[in-house]
């Protein structure tokens, strides 16, 4: 546990774990807001300890030298550079946060985010495919831009369309597996109220039929209207036999924050069944965030786990049934 005032850095210790494990930041929009002012390099460097083996991770972020605002990643175990996908499979870990509340209320970008970061920290597959997809999509539509100005034809959409029809199937097919998941997580736990949640998933699913389809819309518009670029979700809870409603709506604070608190542990739970990971937990200042009963399921879950929280209140210590070790800032 790290206890320390307000703007004493406890973040910023739970940041830097997050980005060894996955190179990136649950907090920053862009990488160079990870460089220090003025600064073009920067490095997160830590030991791990696995089955009484000892290895040394680090990501470095350095910036490019061409007066651009571009940052590069550069990653390695023991001292050697390896590719992204190679490290990845180094260490995993989960961060809980209370910023993560958006996932409820916030945008349908913030949940495909999300989506995006359960699956490229640690599934390479979808990674690359995610990267094809957007790729794809920003050609397709500067296409349809140039068509609907006589300087390109039809026919020049075909290539973009089968990539994007391509690695569409292949984002889908993570993420409908992953809602799966996390709703028979939700239905068969043993907690009253996170047995009432329930994802409702709603996949724009993208072929070559709708594409045609949707042609002269998209013309119109000047983007295309169908893919995972357009895929949301929502919480929805039980209220009465054969209704739900979305937590957004309808929710409480506390019901929209025990939702968030479900979802991460169903996270957890697809992570060790998946990949076999057992993730390191970081939680920054749940405690403040949760009602009493789910403080206890936040510390009788994390004994199974190397956990790290952060709190502003020395109290919180008696929220848990073994001491944990205590760093103070």
């Amino acid at each position: 546990m790290i206890i320390g005032p307000n703007g004493s850095g406890k973040t910023n210790i739970l940041e830097s774990i997050y980005f060894l494990s996955s190179g990136k930041s649950f907090r920053a929009s862009s990488l160079s807001q990870l460089l220090a002012w003025e600064q073009s390099f920067a490095t997160v460097r830590a030991k791990l300890i696995k089955n009484q083996a000892q290895t040394e991770l680090e990501v470095q972020l350095v910036k490019s030298e061409n007066g651009t605002t571009s940052v590069s990643r550069n990653f390695l175990i023991d001292k050697v550079k390896k590719s992204r996908k190679t490290y990845l499979d180094a260490f995993q870990a989960v961060v809980f946060h209370p910023e993560d509340i958006r996932l409820v209320t916030g945008s349908p970008t913030r949940r495909r985010e999300f989506l995006d970061e359960i699956f490229t920290s640690f599934q390479w597959r979808y990674a690359s495919a995610l990267t094809q997809y957007h790729k794809a999509l920003k050609h397709r539509n500067e296409l349809l831009d140039l068509i609907r100005l006589g300087k390109a034809i039809k026919t020049e959409l075909f290539y973009w369309d089968q990539s994007l029809v391509k690695n569409d199937a292949i984002l889908h097919d993570f993420r409908q597996q992953f809602i799966r998941h996390l709703n028979s997580y939700f239905s068969s736990h043993p907690d009253s109220q996170i047995k009432t949640i329930y994802l409702n998933y709603r996949p724009s699913i993208l072929t070559l039929e709708k594409l045609e389809n949707n042609y002269s819309l998209d013309l119109a518009r000047g983007h295309t209207q169908s893919g995972a670029h357009r895929d949301d979700f929502s919480f929805d809870n039980f209220i009465f036999p054969g209704e739900n409603k979305d937590l957004a709506n309808w929710g409480s604070r506390g019901q929209q924050r025990l939702a968030v608190l479900a979802l991460r542990l169903g996270q957890i739970d697809y992570l060790e069944s998946t990949s076999k990971f057992r993730p390191v937990l970081l939680l920054d200042d749940i405690f403040s965030e949760l009602d009493s009963e789910h403080q206890k399921l936040v510390t009788s879950i994390c004994h199974r786990y190397q956990t790290i929280f952060t709190s502003s209140d020395p109290d919180s210590i008696k929220f848990f049934t073994q001491t944990p070790k205590v760093i103070t800032l």
